[in-house]
């Protein structure tokens, strides 16, 4: 029972963590995706795909050892576009642009996919001239060589993430959409085939706060650890008709003036009962009881006290068998 009662707990924490996380997580699914054929004899567009080509061919033309020349070309170029009206990316925001490969072949070199922004005027109906339009602003990034414009994946895992923040901040709250173009880069031919939007895994954005790493996490923590606390607290019935346990805690009775000269406090008491008839769980906290005027002169602190109470027919333990406890007590310190 005490595996089950933990886990529950635990699992019910993590519910209402990531609740609290989810309200201000933003998930944008594409809303426009195709891979272009950018091949050596060929130029087209597909649009009706359950995956997107990312891929490089590259052809060494080995004429002689002092004449190595390369031709590479891309047969799959993925153009990816996101509705972002309602989106007003502040600067403590950040967004990631997720991909999921559903393949990934290469040869004994690396490969690396980079992303850069290009125009938006497109859909995926619109033909092979539309799109190297709106290629522009890729090219004229190529031809500048800056690299701060591009975002890249070296991971080689099949899940692809972007840092599109500055990108979405460039564009402004004006724009209701933004896109991207996916280009692979190695020295050997290689091919990434990356889920579509037409399957339920496609391209998406995700924007969220930056996290806070200070004060909130260490209370996070702690409230983790004190729920785990209360989950071990709950530890195995044995056999017979015991149900559940009796927890004194922080008990204390203040003793009033006379020849009574002190306190007495029972703190973190605990009964361990056996197996018997007890049905019910008793839990007393934070009581305080106030006694006649006795002889007692000096200062009794009774602290983690613990008692096992032999099997029977007991069922509640009230407070008028503490009152009668502390009563004896009085009466034979006065004798």
């Amino acid at each position: 029972m005490h595996r089950p009662i933990r886990g529950m707990v635990l699992l019910l924490l993590a519910a209402v963590l990531a609740g609290q996380a989810e309200g201000n997580l933003t998930v944008i699914p594409a809303s426009e995706d195709v891979y272009i054929n950018m091949g050596e004899n060929s130029l087209s567009v597909f649009n009706q795909s359950d995956f997107l080509l990312c891929s490089i061919d590259v052809v060494e033309n080995n004429q002689t050892l002092d004449n190595l020349t390369r031709e590479i070309s891309y047969p799959g170029v993925p153009a990816i576009q996101f509705d972002i009206s309602d989106i007003n990316l502040s600067q403590d925001d950040m967004a990631v642009l997720l991909l999921k490969a559903e393949s990934i072949r290469k040869g004994s070199d690396p490969v690396m996919a980079t992303l850069v922004t290009i125009g938006s005027a497109w859909n995926e109906s619109s033909d092979y001239t539309t799109f190297l339009i709106n290629l522009l602003p890729a090219w004229n990034i190529v031809k500048n060589n800056d690299a701060t414009a591009y975002s890249s994946n070296t991971d080689g895992d099949t899940v692809f993430a972007f840092d599109v923040s500055k990108k979405l901040q460039d564009a402004g709250a004006e724009v209701d959409r933004i896109s991207f173009l996916l280009q692979a880069f190695s020295n050997s031919s290689a091919e990434i085939a990356f889920f579509s939007r037409e399957s339920d895994r496609g391209p998406c954005l995700v924007i969220m706060p930056y996290p806070q790493t200070g004060v909130n996490v260490a209370l996070d923590m702690a409230r983790m650890e004190e729920m785990d606390s209360i989950a071990d607290m709950s530890g195995e019935l044995q056999p017979g008709n015991l149900s559940s346990q009796l927890q004194l805690g922080n008990m204390s009775s203040s003793l009033e003036p006379g020849n009574l000269g002190s306190k007495l406090q029972l703190g973190n008491m605990s009964n361990s009962l056996e197996p018997g008839n007890l049905s019910s769980k008793l839990q007393l906290g934070n009581m305080s009881r106030s006694m006649d005027p006795g002889n007692l002169g000096s200062k009794l602190q009774l602290g983690n006290m613990s008692s096992s109470l032999e099997p029977g027919n007991l069922r509640t333990l009230n407070l008028s068998n503490i009152s009668d406890m502390i009563q004896t007590s009085r009466m034979n310190l006065t004798a």
